[in-house]
């Protein structure tokens, strides 16, 4: 393996799949230095710079696989989204456009795209593009959860209710659609089904801080 750069970047996606960063870094940095014209590598260690932390950083690894290719969507959308992150919002935009334009339906670029509308609490177009991508995505939880607290901003709480509930049924685990189903029912001012929520959410993860201090000011 000491010259081929594909297997260093496989196995430096292998760690990045596993979230483990610290890993997976030697291995994109390998991948590049045997091919400086490796645009997924450079994405890739861009990825692993925001995760750890070094945003700086990640934004050049970005820029340098879009250096290499222009309409790279992955790269656009995770650059377009670490500007989004770091306020940047009309440079986050410009890209995940081209991003969109790149591939209109790719479910990604849309995700970032509600979320960046959601951030410049610009609701209506937010919820347009969330709703896509949930349409693209149906077995999201990030997705639909964020769609399901994008609804309870603008009031719409029986669909809110809704997507809350699918995304508990596509991902039984996540915790945020649950503390969030618990919330609305707060909300409703209906206390029993708050408290049926947080309690499943605590027989799934009996441990959870959040929910145990949320059952405990409810009781």
């Amino acid at each position: 393996m000491p010259n081929e750069p594909v297997a260093y970047y496989n196995l430096g996606t292998l760690y990045l799949e596993r979230n483990e960063p610290t890993e997976a870094r030697p291995y994109f940095e390998k991948a590049v230095k045997l091919r400086p014209a490796y645009a997924e590598a450079w994405n890739n260690l861009g990825m692993v710079s925001a995760q750890q932390g070094n945003e700086e950083e990640a934004i050049q690894n970005f820029e340098q696989s879009l250096r290499l290719r222009p309409s790279y969507v992955t790269a656009l959308v995770n650059l377009g989204n670490l500007q989004r992150h770091q306020g940047a919002f009309e440079e986050a935009q410009k890209l995940l456009e081209r991003a969109l334009e790149a591939e209109p339906d790719n479910p990604d670029a849309m995700y970032g795209m509600g979320m960046l509308h959601a951030r410049q609490n610009q609701l209506p177009q937010a919820e347009k593009y969330l709703e896509r991508a949930a349409e693209l995505r149906p077995d999201s939880p990030e997705i639909l959860n964020n769609l399901g607290v994008l609804l309870v901003r603008q009031g719409q709480y029986g669909r809110a209710k809704e997507e809350f509930q699918t995304c508990l049924r596509v991902a039984p685990a996540s915790d945020q659609a649950y503390l969030n189903l618990a919330k609305l029912y707060v909300l409703l001012n209906e206390k029993d089904q708050a408290r049926q929520t947080l309690q499943e959410l605590l027989r799934r993860q009996p441990e959870h801080k959040l929910a145990l201090e949320a059952l405990q000011m409810l009781n």
